[in-house]
């Protein structure tokens, strides 16, 4: 290990044992640039996507997109109450965020980086489309604009390929009646449960499943997010709370920069060229919890 790797270590551990919290967001930001920068190098060096993967630049950046979204609300929200001036952090907002964040990098693992075939991976693609398109049909469009007809033509025609495609699969042809009942009429974009994801993708070891269920009740507006309101409330919104919020979002990006590195050629060759700084935050995140 080379001195300047050595001083990016003791800086990063520097500033978790301090609580530090605005070093802590610029890490964050370091790895959110870094998540961005080689999720485009994919397209720039034209590197083939296969078919399970068309959606993968999407998913990328707006995972890229939250994290900054994220950023921006840990630096506080300032506004004037009976003529004060308040500068708070909306932990609640970043609790939402973050749970939603849990959940697009589950399924960006489910749809591109699980241990399974291309065949599987191509089911899950069909299945998860067709989820999508089944929801999106189902919308009651009030409006008589021109384009709505060609729109739900065009939703209807990609809806019938896909159900073409599934059925042409040997997991749909190998399946009895009540599995193929299921896979054209898909209740969930998933096929398997969020909780084996949480253990096949390894960051129920680092207590991100825990985390996930608490934070579903901020987003649900349930009972446990009001407590929790109080007592931040009674103690002035200390920032202890903001920097747990920082370590799930850093663990998960870096995990997504190493699986993007360990699937396409041309992101290890863009990876070489980003800083030694960049780097050793990356493997230093990126592998919290490994076995």
């Amino acid at each position: 290990m080379n001195d300047e790797k050595i001083e990016h270590l003791l800086e990063l551990l520097q500033a978790e044992e301090n609580n530090d919290i605005n070093t802590m967001i610029s890490h964050f930001e370091l790895i959110t640039n870094s998540l961005m920068t080689l999720a485009q190098s994919l397209f720039e060096n034209k590197e083939t996507i296969k078919y399970h993967q068309k959606e993968i630049e999407s998913k990328f950046f707006r995972f890229g997109f939250a994290n900054f979204s994220l950023i921006n609300l840990m630096k506080g929200n300032e506004f004037s109450i009976n003529n004060s001036q308040l500068k708070i952090v909306d932990i609640f907002s970043l609790n939402s965020i973050t749970r939603m964040q849990i959940e697009s990098f589950l399924i960006i693992y489910y749809l591109f980086f699980d241990n399974v075939d291309e065949l599987t991976f191509n089911f899950r693609y069909d299945i998860y489309k067709l989820h999508g398109l089944i929801k999106q049909l189902n919308f009651e469009i009030k409006t008589d604009i021109p384009e709505k007809e060609i729109q739900l033509k065009k939703m209807e025609d990609e809806k019938v390929k896909t159900i073409l495609s599934i059925k042409d699969s040997n997991i749909y042809i190998n399946a009895n009646q009540k599995e193929k009942d299921t896979f054209l009429n898909p209740k969930f974009a998933k096929l398997i449960k969020s909780e084996i994801l949480f253990e096949k993708s390894g960051i129920n070891n680092i207590g991100i499943n825990k985390i996930w269920q608490l934070y579903s009740n901020h987003a649900h507006s349930e009972h446990i997010g009001d407590r929790q309101y109080n007592s931040y409330r009674m103690n002035d919104f200390k920032e202890s709370n903001a920097s747990l919020i920082i370590n799930i979002n850093t663990m998960l990006s870096a995990r997504l920069i190493i699986f993007l590195i360990n699937s396409f050629s041309s992101i290890r060759t863009k990876y070489i060229e980003i800083s030694e700084k960049e780097r050793t935050h990356i493997e230093m995140w990126g592998k919290i919890g490994n076995n």
